[in-house]
């Protein structure tokens, strides 16, 4: 009789947890914005941070290259604050 009890309570434990996570995922739009969101993030924080990591490198391996990024990077702050 310990064992059906134990068996129950199992069956019924695992049917609950399967409750918790269906509504979860139907009823909760929310967190699964907040999670993509968090994902689109995240993969833009990666983007930049490579593109930073291409640009250091370039620049550490050729000067020229660093006068030209500095140059580019001076023409649109000049266009963006003195445009007319």
């Amino acid at each position: 009789m310990n064992t059906d009890e134990t068996i129950q309570q199992k069956a019924a434990a695992a049917a609950d947890k399967a409750q918790a996570a269906a509504e979860e995922f139907i009823d909760d739009p929310k967190e699964q914005i907040k999670r993509r969101a968090g994902q689109a993030a995240g993969d833009a924080s990666y983007a930049f941070n490579s593109l930073v990591d291409s640009i250091e490198d370039c620049t550490r391996r050729s000067p020229g290259c660093a006068l030209l990024i500095a140059g580019l990077i001076g023409v649109c702050v000049g266009r963006h604050f003195y445009k007319k």
